[in-house]
């Protein structure tokens, strides 16, 4: 018998020291080798820390996180498409579509491949759905293909790129729309 060793709650602001640790230590295993590794080396707990502090408060997204023995080990972000105009479809473009966008799924390395992303996926797009969107979209670096890969996987039609900046470097990243529907 195979039981499901993670719980998918929304995240508290009792939570930002663990989203940070996660989201500092999964940018540093996700990346490694995609992004300059002079950035990934500044990256700062203290940072993330005040910035998760200020997320959870503002209420703006939701953040939901995964908890393996009562410790979180992985999270996602979700809301409105924050896509102002930066890739030209059709579908985004129409400003009267209820578009949502996953903002960010995480988790540490090794919880990786266990059924824990697609749960935290699965609920961000379940919630947007929810909330009356149809379509919602998911970026990832192109270089990232582990994550392109689950997308393709869950059904995401791939509907453009842009360059973004990191750092002082620029990274291709990659836009996939899903249907909220899918579950």
């Amino acid at each position: 018998m195979n039981i499901f060793p993670y719980t998918i709650r929304d995240a508290t602001e009792a939570d930002a020291e663990s989203i940070a640790f996660v989201h500092v230590n999964s940018w540093k295993t996700s990346y490694t080798g995609i992004i300059d590794p002079s950035f990934l080396e500044t990256l700062s707990y203290e940072k993330r820390l005040a910035s998760w502090k200020e997320i959870l408060q503002s209420k703006n997204t939701q953040q939901l996180v995964a908890l393996f023995d009562d410790q979180v080990v992985g999270f996602a972000g979700f809301g409105p498409a924050l896509l102002e105009s930066c890739i030209d479809h059709t579908l985004l473009n129409d400003k009267t579509a209820n578009i949502g966008e996953v903002y960010s799924i995480y988790l540490l390395e090794q919880h990786k491949g266990k059924g824990c992303g697609k749960a935290l996926f699965n609920q961000c797009r379940y919630h947007l759905g929810q909330k009356g969107g149809e379509y919602f979209v998911v970026r990832a670096l192109r270089d990232n293909i582990r994550a392109i890969h689950f997308y393709e996987r869950e059904g995401g039609s791939l509907i453009g790129e842009i360059n973004i900046s990191i750092g002082e470097k620029s990274y291709p990243e990659s836009f996939y729309l899903f249907r909220t529907e899918a579950l």
